[in-house]
This record gives structure tokens, C-alpha cells and sequence, in this order.
């Protein structure tokens, strides 16, 4: 196996080990029976999150040019579980089913619950670690959104939705780069370089992570 699947492996298997922990952590700090309820709904999405991550890795280690690969498959994979709210039929199968959810086994009420209880999860803030994640939908101005999918995307993933004149281009690209840097406090600017005047909807996920640099002390092996 290439040094590189093989250390991506490990890096996922690491942050499926940290989320396990900050469950265990928060359940300590909530009540006895929502803990329970919260817990369940997290819990049911994992094996789903987990497949749709390692899935994802193939993917992007088989098509990579490079030894490093660095992605976040649950951002990924909450953007476009935020996007099904708002779609129907043939798109709306697709993209749960594209995410590894089985709908005849799991209901889709249990999904989005699933992921309202990890974003809150990984956003709440500990003494000296800061996780925040956010998305944004900004969308053609054209375009009428329905109250109840601004209301789904707000109350369940957090999200925003703005409406964007994709026509003007370096406009737009304003509008999204101050939305990124504005969650990220500054530390990514001018994300979006490019824009497509015909463009109708631009789906924006980010995470800023703010933690002690921690440095493992060294050690020397003396032979004899």
C-alpha cells in the first residue's frame, strides 16, 4: 500500500477516534435522556459517514498528482446533505443515496437530525479549542426560495442563503469571498477566483480550527 493511502487511513481513522471522544465528553456535561436521543441520532449516521469517506479517499488518492491529500468528508457530506432539503425526486435520491443512506432503511427525518446533533457537536467550543464550521447557499437572484427550505438549512445545518447576481461577477465573487473570510476570522481571503456568469447556485463550506501547538518531546535511541 502507498505511504500515502496508508497515512490517509490513519488520519481518518484519528478524527473518527476524536469524534467518538467528543461525544463520550459532552455526554457527561447533557442530560441523561437527550443525551440519549442526541446521541442515537448521531450514531445512526455514522457508519454511513464513515463508508462515504473512505469511498470519497479512493476516489481523489486514484485521480491525485500528489502524495498529500486533505479533505474534510463530513463537511462535504453535510453541504450536500443541506442541498437535498431543497431538491425533489430523481436529485433529491441521488444525492442521499450518493452520500451512502439506504432511504427504505433509514428515514430522511433521521439523517438531517443525525447531522443537526454532530454540527452542534463539533461547533461547541471547549477552554482552549475553537471549531467552528459553516456553509453558505448563495443563490441566483432570480431565483425564489421557499421560506420552509430557509428555515430547514438555518435551523438544522446552521447554514445561510444569499441572493447572489451571478451576472456581475466580481461582485458575487465579493459577496462569498467576505462571507469566507468573515467565518474564518481573516485566515482565508479571496477563496473563489473565478466565476461563471452562468452560474445559478455556488454551495460554500468552511471550517476554522483554533487550538495549542503541542510539540512531542524527542527522543534518542543509544545503541550500546
Amino acid at each position: 500500500m502507498p505511504s500515502s493511502i496508508s497515512w490517509g487511513l490513519l488520519l481518518l481513522a484519528g478524527l473518527s477516534c476524536l469524534a467518538t471522544g467528543c461525544l463520550i465528553e459532552d455526554s457527561e456535561e447533557s442530560d441523561a435522556s437527550k443525551h440519549d436521543q442526541e446521541n442515537s441520532a448521531s450514531h445512526r449516521i455514522t457508519p454511513n459517514l464513515a463508508e462515504f469517506a473512505f469511498s470519497l479517499y479512493r476516489v481523489l488518492a486514484h485521480h491525485s498528482n500528489t502524495t498529500n491529500i486533505f479533505f474534510s468528508p463530513v463537511s462535504i457530506a453535510m453541504a450536500l446533505a443541506s442541498l437535498s432539503l431543497g431538491t425533489k425526486a430523481d436529485t433529491h435520491t441521488q444525492i442521499l443515496e450518493g452520500l451512502g443512506f439506504n432511504l427504505t432503511e433509514t428515514a430522511e427525518a433521521d439523517i438531517h437530525q443525525g447531522f443537526q446533533h454532530l454540527l452542534q457537536t463539533l461547533n461547541k467550543s471547549k477552554s482552549q479549542l475553537q471549531l467552528t464550521t459553516g456553509s453558505g447557499l448563495f443563490i441566483d437572484h432570480n431565483l425564489k426560495l421557499l421560506d420552509k427550505f430557509l428555515e430547514d438549512v438555518k435551523n438544522l445545518y446552521h447554514s445561510e442563503a444569499f441572493s447572489t447576481n451571478f451576472t456581475n461577477t466580481e461582485e458575487a465573487k465579493r459577496q462569498i469571498n467576505t462571507y469566507v473570510e468573515k467565518g474564518t476570522q481573516g485566515k482565508i481571503v479571496d477563496l473563489v477566483k473565478n466565476l461563471d456568469r452562468g452560474s445559478v447556485l455556488a454551495l460554500v463550506n468552511y471550517i476554522f480550527f483554533k487550538g495549542p501547538l503541542t510539540v512531542a518531546p524527542q527522543s534518542s535511541m543509544l545503541k550500546p
